[in-house]
């Protein structure tokens, strides 16, 4: 059974690529928006990544180019979007293969299993270069230039893989606490926190004072200073936001998306073998309520496009 990481903010599509992904033999793990679904590509350890290029708070191409100095398995864009040059830029950026909405459920998995075999259909070693400091996040070693192995407490490598995951991303202490102590959020949870990330900065050999590697931004939290190495150019520019035809293609995504999900339920409704009359039937009902309410969405998506043009 291979993990596929689903990283989508539309709830009916997801819900219907769950269904039909789960009924394929495959685990799914899910994030409705880009930042989520990098911190899950580093902590849930995805065979193949399905991805939306319209997410709610980070551009797709954005996202593929921030996994990509690390993360090895394949990514299959998922999108409405029909100008060329996005493709080619999602692509560039490290996208493996393109997927346009409405799709079905069998081209969906025929795409999926051809880039598991291309990738061995398991986890590639992901190591990150930092200057003097090798971090492999699939064996979860460290290796200083001037100290060799670090012996890092497993405390200290959640703190360190949230950081080296996340360069340049100002990390708040709430959010490092949520990630290496899950909810315990109180004093004794924040001084712990401090100590540890002292106990880390001595073993990578950084000062705080001279931060090489992590720097302190005061009352706020935690930044990884270095950038993986990478050979990879920056991307173009995103498509200017805001306008009628931005108007449109948000539009046109939604509806995209509601198409997908339409075709999704269709397939879910067909009766599974041996499954019960009784079974059927709710399974009926369920994907009959939800086609209904796929029907009115996008019978407005279909009028507030035509207001659009």
């Amino acid at each position: 059974m291979s993990r596929v990481l689903l990283v989508d903010d539309e709830p009916q599509l997801v819900h219907a690529l769950r269904r039909a992904l789960e009924q394929a033999d495959h685990e799914v793990v899910a994030a409705a928006d880009g930042q989520t679904g990098i911190e899950y590509a580093a902590t849930s350890q995805p065979d193949l990544v399905v991805l939306d290029l319209k997410l709610p708070d980070i551009d797709g191409v954005e996202v593929v180019r921030r996994l990509r100095p690390w993360f090895e398995p394949p990514i299959l864009i998922l999108s409405a979007v029909t100008d060329e040059a996005r493709k080619v830029q999602a692509l560039d950026a490290g996208a493996d293969d393109f997927l346009n909405k409405p799709f079905g459920v069998r081209e969906l998995t025929a795409r999926m299993r051809a880039l598991l075999r291309r990738s061995g259909g398991s986890i590639e070693q992901r190591v990150l270069h930092f200057p003097g400091l090798e971090v492999d996040l699939a064996a979860r070693t460290v290796r200083s230039d001037t100290g060799g192995d670090l012996r890092l407490t497993p405390t200290e490598w959640r703190i360190l893989e949230a950081l080296v995951t996340q360069p340049g991303k100002l990390l708040t202490h709430r959010w490092l606490l949520h990630q290496v102590w899950d909810d315990s959020h109180g004093d004794e949870a924040r001084q712990s926190l401090r100590s540890h990330m002292r106990s880390l900065r001595a073993k990578l050999g950084d000062d705080a004072s001279a931060p090489r590697y992590v720097r302190t931004e005061s009352g706020a939290g935690y930044r990884w200073l270095p950038l993986p190495d990478s050979d990879e150019e920056p991307a173009e520019a995103a498509v200017e936001e805001g306008g009628p035809a931005r108007k449109f293609d948000d539009v046109m995504h939604d509806l995209n998306n509601v198409l997908t999900a339409m075709r999704f339920a269709a397939y879910l409704s067909r009766p599974r073998v041996g499954s019960t009359t009784e079974d059927a039937s709710a399974r009926l009902a369920e994907v009959g309520a939800r086609w209904e309410a796929l029907v009115l969405r996008a019978s407005a998506l279909a009028a507030e496009l035509e207001q659009s043009r």
